[in-house]
Formats: structure tokens, C-alpha cells, sequence
């Protein structure tokens, strides 16, 4: 007796056997056809990309429009090969704008097109638009510290939350416990092993993703015997089956091609939906001088940190959204570690080593994220929830989504944070609105773990963070006769004077600030007139006395208002 897809799909469940693994109809795709449900990637404003892995050879084309069940466009029919992926690029859509597809496709000798399920997916938000993003990180499915049976369930709960998109902060392919006998075929098969779980949600809400420290692709590994080595084996294997952004002018991203195939690694990237700017960071690839780095040794680079610089300053986006598997790469915890080192500024020994460790560097990450208004630094890697604020910056640690014990984070790694741990397994769900973005913990149970106690879907942790105002002004429209000065040393030190000249008489203000918008000092406020003017800090300082016995080293700005226009400038006192 045939059995319907209902039934198929119940039985599944039931048996608890892993998506894509099985020969019954799931959400509309036949496993035996295809290794998952079509994969959407790299939305923009006016288009989509569609990726599939077919089992067989097809011809395979997808029909869309604007309205569910009427298709008024399909793309160009392809011919496929077996197992070798297959992208559709969809151009010339509509901003703003929800689109519904479907895929047809026959095989050889037939005269007929099979039709899969529909699904969706939005267009680029305009500004002002609500709108609802998933997160979830280490499913380490790949060395069986995540369970199937316990993802599937996370992929469903984020299914059924109509998401625009997910974003997966790593440990998710693998595997670098074996970094020397790791082959290129084994690499492909743990990628291509991710498919089916994703492609749960992922016909709907585009997938984006972040490296993890065991995807292997450091600069560490990239260097041993290339291209024979993981880090090469792992991004061919990543560009191979999935579709993160390159920059193109809708996103911006690494410009820079490598070699061995590699081309774009496509391993960071930006851009802007709706009243978000969202942006995910490599911590990895840059970072050579061993296996197991420690302090300084991990950096973004100073290309990718020029770029993360000049995206955050050059957003006017309501909200701002930083994205990386951890903060340093490795070790534990978030607020504790985002002080020291090329995060901070400091050694361990609270002594300020940023100028010297990075000359020619801005600021810390830290500061960086906190002077253009930042809102939460999310990240993975210790597989528990916890959320902690420090300097008016959250840093949100995204849970495991197939911890079937709902206690490895927990029990393993609480103690590296300070505020708000939560055990269980889940993901995280972003609802932006105009004035406040809400984040949700989203706990998954299995149905044997289910009560009145323990429901799967509920949520156990809520907040909600408001449009950032960024404290220090980075963009200023002055004259070409108005400028400002600081007399050196960079460092200043207490006698450090401030100059500044204006083309017109006016109001002016001098402020000093740190690195949060506090003012530190007003050294002046009032009326000037055309000319110049030399102001010393260090007599200026709002308490009175040395400067340097008042406020401690760090990163502080001087900013000088005169009428509308604005300019600051960093300063950075040493002791």
C-alpha cells in the first residue's frame, strides 16, 4: 500500500531517524531525488539564489511569483548530475516584497515534470519593516556531541517562526580533531552530511554562516603543505556546497582571492536589511602562529579590521549586529575576554599593550563596536545560553540546537560567564521593529522530555535592546577652514594642549569623552570668534588636578561642535 507524505513524515518523527535519511517524502522532496530541499542563500534587495543536490540526473527549474499558488516567471531549466550541486541565481525581483516558489524537475526518459512543495522568502526589508531572524551555533553533529533527532526538532521549531534568515555561528561541518589524516572526501561529506538539517528551514529562510574553530580554515592550517591540508579542504568543500555572500555591491565583504581554488573564501561579510546592519566576522583565517594560538596571537588581521571599521562607521543603520564564533577563537566566556588583548586593549596584567600590539590600529574591537553604536555582539562556541553586558554592549552566547542532555554548556563552561546562564538546547530568535529589537531564547525539547514544566517552543529568556545612538560622532561636515588639532605625543599625556581654528564666529564646545559618550571634561562652551584657540587638558580637567591621576589609561575622544558641524577625534592616554 502507498503511504502518503503525512504518514511518511509522522513515521520519521516517530522512529526519530534524521532528516535525508530516509526514503519517504519529506516537505515536499523526495530523498531519493534530492540529498535536501532547496537551500536559499545570498538574498538581496533584487534577487536570490537557490541551491540543490540532486541524487540523480534531473532537468530542474523552479516557477515563482508574488502570490502563493500563481507563478507568472521560472528561471532557465538546468540538467543536473548526480550529487553534484546546482545553483539558480533569481534577478530582477521586487524590494520589500514576498515571493513564492516551487521546483519542477523530470528525469531522464521522462515526459513528466514533478512538482515540489511551495515556499517562500522576502526580498530585502525596507527601513521601518518588521521582520524575524533565527540563530543557533555548534551542533557538533559531526563528533556526536550533538544528537540528530535533537536538531531536527530545533529546525522545525525554526521553520514554523517564519524567519526571514538564519545565521549558524559555527562548529557546524568539522572536523579538525584530526587535522593531519582529514582528506578532502572526508570534508565533503561532513558538509554535504548538513544539508538535510538545514534544509528543513532554509527553503525559506536563507542560510548564512559563520566559521567555527573546528571547520579547520586558520591561517594555521592553510599554511601546512598547501593545498594539501584541511583549512583548503574545508573551504573547498564549504563554497562547494554553500552559498555565502561575496561582496557585490549589495553586500560587502573579503575582496581577496586565494589560491588553490579557493577564490573568494567568502568568510566575512556585511549588509543591511531592514532598520539592521548585520555583520559576521572571521576570527580564524588570519590567525597563524600555531595550532593553538593564545593572547595576541589572535587577530580579525588588519584588513578585515579595516573593513569591520569602516562598515560600522559607515552605517546608519537603527541597529547594529556583530556576528562571530567567539570572541578571541577560543577559550571561555565573552565579557571577560572582550577586555584583554586585541579585543580590549589590555594584557592580563590590566597594562594597556594595544598601540604597540596593533600600530595603526583604530581602536579595540570592544571600543570599536561600542563608539559606533553596537547593540549585541553574538557568539557561539561554549553551547549554552548566556547573556552579559558590559560597557552598554551585550554579549549574547548562542546555545547548542541538538544538545539532547540540555546541560553540556552548562555544566562544562557556566562559570566563564557573569550573568544569566541557561541550560538547555535551542536557538535564537531576533524580532526587529522600529524602536526595539527583541531576543528571545527559544528552548527545544524532544517529546519524551516534554511537561508541563518543559515545553518545547517556550521561551526562557527574553530582552529587548533600543535603536543605538552612537556615542562619539564619526562623520562631520565641516568646512575646509575649520580644523582641529591635538599637539603630540599619541599618547597625550596631562600637558597635551588642543587646538582648533575656525573660518566664522560661532558657539563652540570642547568636550572630552570616553569611549561609552560619557564626558570626561568640558574644556570649553560658548561664543568664539573667528581664529584660533589653544586650550590645555590637563587645567581643563573637570575635577581639577592631573589629568592622568583622574581618569585611568585607555581610549578617550575630543570632540569640537561649532554651530551644525561636528569633529572628533580619538586620543589615547597612557600612564
Amino acid at each position: 500500500m502507498k503511504r502518503s507524505p503525512i504518514f511518511c513524515y509522522a513515521l520519521m518523527c516517530i522512529l526519530m531517524i534524521p532528516a535525508g535519511r530516509t526514503n519517504c517524502v519529506f516537505a515536499g522532496i523526495d530523498s531519493t531525488a534530492f540529498v535536501s530541499n532547496p537551500i536559499l542563500a545570498r538574498p538581496t534587495d533584487k534577487s536570490i539564489t537557490i541551491n540543490v543536490v540532486p541524487k540523480k540526473a534531473y532537468q530542474i527549474y523552479f516557477e515563482y511569483g508574488t502570490s502563493s499558488m500563481i507563478y507568472t516567471n521560472t528561471t532557465e531549466t538546468k540538467n543536473s548530475a548526480a550529487n553534484i550541486p546546482i545553483s539558480f541565481v533569481i534577478n530582477n525581483l521586487i524590494p520589500n516584497t514576498r515571493y513564492y516558489y516551487r521546483i519542477r524537475y523530470q528525469g531522464t526518459g521522462s515526459s513528466t515534470f514533478i512538482i515540489g512543495e511551495e515556499h517562500s522568502f522576502a526580498t530585502q526589508r525596507a527601513k521601518g519593516s518588521k521582520f524575524k531572524f533565527g540563530m543557533q551555533a555548534d551542533s557538533h553533529l559531526y563528533d556526536k556531541k550533538g544528537i540528530p533527532v535533537m536538531m531536527n526538532v530545533t529546525m522545525q521549531n525554526q521553520n514554523s517562526d517564519s524567519l526571514d534568515f538564519i545565521l549558524d555561528l559555527g562548529d557546524t561541518f568539522g572536523d579538525d580533531h584530526t587535522p593531519t589524516t582529514t582528506t578532502q572526501a572526508d570534508m565533503n561529506q561532513l558538509h554535504l552530511d548538513f544539508l538535510p538539517y538545514i534544509g528543513q528551514v532554509c527553503h525559506s529562510a536563507p542560510f548564512f554562516f559563520c566559521l567555527g574553530n573546528h571547520e579547520g580554515e586558520r591561517g594555521y592550517y592553510l599554511l601546512q603543505t598547501p593545498p594539501n591540508n584541511i583549512g583548503v579542504y574545508g573551504t573547498l568543500a564549504r563554497n562547494y556546497y554553500y552559498s555565502n555572500p561575496i561582496p557585490d555591491g549589495f553586500y560587502s565583504g573579503n575582496t581577496n582571492a586565494e589560491q588553490f581554488g579557493m577564490d573568494l573564501p567568502q568568510n566575512y561579510y556585511a549588509w543591511e536589511w531592514g532598520d539592521a546592519l548585520f555583520v559576521v566576522l572571521d576570527v580564524y583565517r588570519n590567525t597563524i602562529s600555531s595550532a593553538k594560538p593564545g593572547n595576541w596571537d589572535w587577530t580579525l588581521g588588519a584588513t578585515q579590521y579595516n573593513w569591520l571599521s569602516e562598515t560600522l562607521n559607515g552605517s546608519k543603520a537603527k541597529f547594529k549586529f556583530v556576528f562571530a564564533h567567539h570572541v578571541r577563537g577560543e577559550g571561555r566566556g565573552a565579557a571577560l575576554l572582550a577586555k584583554n588583548f586585541e579585543w580590549g586593549g589590555y594584557d592580563d596584567n590590566g597594562t594597556w599593550n594595544f598601540t604597540g600590539k596593533r600600530p595603526g590600529w583604530e581602536l579595540p574591537i570592544h571600543q570599536l563596536m561600542i563608539q559606533n553604536g553596537v547593540n549585541v555582539f553574538f557568539q557561539g562556541h561554549d553551547h549554552l545560553f548566556a547573556k552579559e553586558d558590559l560597557d552598554g554592549l551585550v554579549y549574547q552566547e548562542v546555545p547548542m540546537p541538538s544538545d539532547s542532555s540540555y546541560m553540556i554548556g552548562m555544566l562544562a563552561n557556566a562559570d566563564a560567564y557573569t550573568a544569566n546562564q541557561i541550560n538547555g538546547t535551542g536557538y535564537i530568535r531576533v524580532s526587529v521593529c522600529e524602536d526595539s529589537a527583541t531576543v528571545d531564547y527559544v528552548k527545544s525539547y524532544l517529546p519524551k522530555d516534554t511537561s508541563e514544566t518543559q515545553r518545547n517552543r517556550e521561551v526562557a529568556f527574553t530582552y529587548s535592546v533600543k535603536p543605538s545612538s552612537t556615542p562619539v560622532q564619526s562623520e562631520v561636515n565641516l568646512s575646509k577652514e575649520f580644523r582641529l588639532e591635538q599637539n603630540y605625543p599619541n599618547p597625550f599625556n596631562p600637558s597635551t594642549e588642543i587646538k582648533f581654528s575656525i573660518a566664522e564666529a560661532g558657539h563652540a564646545t570642547l568636550r572630552v569623552m570616553d569611549v561609552l559618550g560619557r564626558e570626561i571634561a568640558t574644556l570649553f562652551d560658548g561664543y568664539k570668534q573667528q581664529g584660533e584657540y589653544v586650550y590645555n587638558f590637563s587645567s581643563k580637567c573637570s575635577h581639577g588636578g592631573n589629568l592622568a591621576v583622574q581618569i585611568p589609561s585607555g581610549i578617550y575622544f575630543y570632540q569640537l561642535r561649532v554651530n551644525s558641524s561636528v569633529f572628533t577625534k580619538k586620543m589615547i592616554l597612557m600612564k
